[in-house]
């Protein structure tokens, strides 16, 4: 067993897995896995600077554009994805809707049924 080492994020103690050998930098937690995600990201982009400002990236945004622009032609070519995400929304927010929210709950845009205040605008 690997002696034990403190997660340099919350400061805990733990045992690395013994499969990584050396390789284990956090205790594992979600958080402290994405604060060294981001940590390995800037590390990797500070050695990397121009590696997404390439011609060849220049070139790809010109023939295919942006995200944005891809996602409108999908939409516009493909009218059933449309439809079909739209009914998906409107289950989603109507199931959304329905769910009881706990007056202790986090979410600070919940409310509770009883304190619900809102008027419905027909247009």
């Amino acid at each position: 067993m690997l002696p034990r080492r403190r997660c340099p994020f919350c400061r805990h103690w733990y045992h690395p897995d013994p499969r990584l050998n050396q390789r284990q930098e956090t205790c594992g937690r979600p958080e402290c896995r994405q604060k060294q995600k981001r940590k390995s990201n800037q590390l990797w982009r500070a050695k990397n600077p121009n590696y997404f400002r390439t011609p060849y990236a220049q070139q790809q945004k010109e023939k295919y554009g942006t995200r944005a622009d891809h996602k409108r032609r999908y939409r516009q070519q493909h009218p059933d994805y449309v439809r079909r995400n739209a009914g998906y929304v409107r289950k989603w927010r109507q199931k959304l809707r329905q769910t009881p929210v706990s007056p202790t709950s986090s979410d600070p845009h919940a409310s509770v049924e009883a304190e619900k205040t809102s008027s419905r605008v027909s247009p």
